[in-house]
Order: C-alpha cells, then sequence, then structure tokens
C-alpha cells in the first residue's frame, strides 16, 4: 500500500464498503504514515463540511464507479500460489 493508493481509498474505508483485505491495508497504512493519517483527517472533515454545500461537490458517478472496481479487481481477489 503506497499514499496514492490509500487516499484513493478514503471514502470507502470510512464507509466500511471494502473487502478485509484492504481494510486492513488501509489501516495499517494509516498507523504507519503520519502524512496520510493527516489527510485521513483533512478528509473527514470535509465530507462534513461539503455535507453542508448546496449542490455537494463530488467526483463524478462513473469516474468512482470505474476506480473501485479496478481496485477492487486488484486487491480484493484471491491469491494462488
Amino acid at each position: 500500500m503506497n499514499c496514492k493508493i490509500c487516499s484513493a481509498l478514503f471514502q470507502e474505508f470510512l464507509e466500511k464498503s471494502l473487502c478485509e483485505e484492504l481494510i486492513s491495508e488501509v489501516d495499517s497504512h494509516l498507523k504507519k504514515c503520519g502524512q496520510c493519517r493527516s489527510s485521513m483527517h483533512t478528509y473527514s472533515l470535509t465530507i462534513v463540511l461539503s455535507s453542508r454545500a448546496d449542490p455537494p461537490c463530488c467526483v463524478p458517478a462513473e469516474k468512482m464507479d470505474e476506480l473501485k472496481k479496478i481496485l477492487m479487481e486488484r486487491f480484493c481477489t484471491k491469491k494462488t500460489a
């Protein structure tokens, strides 16, 4: 897990919508990386504040769905030996 991938998974991590393997990977990375912990905190606050905005700001749903699919395929498949 690197910072770029970790930050791409913040929303799903907070929603607990990732597979167990990815939750563990993100959690482990956050424990080791102060920069990502700070970014996660900022991201969490941004969600709260942006929910009060009208209209809410967000990435187009199609792009998020595409990214989620790629990440789930890459990280949540069973590894065979």
